[in-house]
């Protein structure tokens, strides 16, 4: 079986956030179950673009991948060459396995498949979420009703991540098959512990609180702001890292609010894997306060490293309140610094937690077995399209 996938960016464009990880992970994990996978994707990168593929395509991470020319308008990561390789690509895949929506490579995507009568499935990574719909509503309005409901509604199945985002989709689409599927992480054998705080010059009983993910509006790092303030006088030794690509300059408008703490509060920027899981092996706890996320994928990052989460009831984790591996708070500072200030007043129950979360990482978010659950699925859209065609 071979599933091709489209999408606006790929590894190593990170800067885009959870997805990139996300659809490497997968397709790493589908390689291991046998099932032949390739990536078509844009050569976006930020400011800065990525080389564009020969002709045979890259790998990465041995994932077989083609980037291509990214081009005007680049706010819908328009792409050079994506249809007509598509054109010769589709004959010879099984699925077409869309990420995103209102992007020209989707719609591209889509349209060539319904010509070729190959079958797609899409996963939105949380672009019909609440939040999501509301931010640039008209265009966002403008692009479902002309081109993504058609889109949608065409799909074999469509992949959520959680069951908040499963309800997101279905508010917009009906009588389409979801398939709830969540992220995986990939745990790194080793780990080292000291390297980040020895860069940050942080003492090793000093507490060290993280934010992991790109600097966005939506991430809500005033609130993180006003959080902290209310922890620093009673920890004073507290630093705060966040860590992560600015997007749009948004640090530039948000720092102002952490100048009363800024002596404790450390920017990294964009991290590299190796770097951001030292920094989690060091971590005392990850916060999380976004006014939405799909998955939240820096949530089971830390809980696969063993560190207690603090998460907003706006994220789709009342897991790690159930499980006991941190908590789920009504997003207001006050909560959140409650939260963190209980983690740190218990050091062994912080402790504990970050062991539950690792286990619960390893038992329930192992790449493969996610893998092996979505190539079930793929085999029956094949099935059922062999059904079809010979009823035919």
């Amino acid at each position: 079986m071979r599933i091709l996938h489209v999408t606006p960016y790929f590894a190593p464009a990170f800067r885009y956030g959870g997805p990139p990880r996300s659809i490497l992970g997968l397709c790493r994990a589908l390689q291991r179950a046998g099932v032949e996978v390739g990536v078509f994707t844009t050569t976006a990168n930020g400011d800065t673009a990525l080389p564009t593929s020969p002709v045979g395509g890259d790998r990465y991470d041995g994932v077989p991948v083609w980037y291509f020319p990214w081009a005007f308008p680049r706010r819908l990561f328009g792409v050079r060459g994506l249809g007509e390789a598509l054109e010769s690509e589709l004959g010879k895949c099984d699925v077409l396995h869309i990420h995103g929506l209102w992007t020209l490579p989707g719609w591209i995507a889509t349209r060539r498949a319904r010509r070729a009568h190959v079958p797609y499935v899409i996963s939105p990574r949380g672009m019909l979420d609440p939040w999501s719909m509301a931010h640039r509503r008209i265009r966002k309005r403008i692009a479902y009703w002309m081109a993504d409901r058609w889109n949608l509604r065409g799909a074999a199945f469509l992949h959520a991540t959680s069951s908040s985002e499963a309800t997101a989709i279905r508010n917009w689409t009906r009588g389409v098959p979801i398939v709830t599927l969540p992220n995986g992480v990939d745990v790194p054998e080793t780990r080292t512990l000291g390297a980040f705080r020895r860069r940050l010059n942080v003492s090793a009983d000093a507490p060290l609180l993280v934010s992991l993910g790109r600097l966005h509006v939506k991430k809500r790092l005033d609130l993180l702001a006003a959080a902290f303030e209310r922890i620093l006088p009673l920890h004073p030794l507290a630093h705060l890292v966040i860590a992560g690509p600015d997007e749009g300059g948004y640090r530039r408008k948000v720092e102002s609010r952490f100048a009363a703490v800024s002596r404790r509060v450390h920017w990294t920027g964009e991290l590299q894997d190796a770097e951001k899981w030292a920094l989690l092996a060091d971590a005392t706890a990850l916060v999380m306060c976004s006014d939405s996320e799909n998955f939240g994928l820096a949530v089971l990052e830390a809980l696969a490293a063993g560190v207690p989460v603090v998460v907003v009831e706006t994220c789709p984790w009342e897991e790690v309140q159930a499980t006991r591996c941190g908590f789920w708070v009504p997003q207001s500072a006050e909560a959140i610094a409650d939260a963190l200030l209980a983690l740190l007043r218990d050091p062994e129950g912080a402790r504990a937690m970050g062991e539950r979360g690792r286990a619960l990482a390893r038992a329930k978010y192992s790449w493969d077995a996610i893998a092996r659950a979505m190539a079930d699925r793929y085999e029956a859209v094949v099935d059922a399209r062999s059904g079809r065609v010979a009823a035919r």
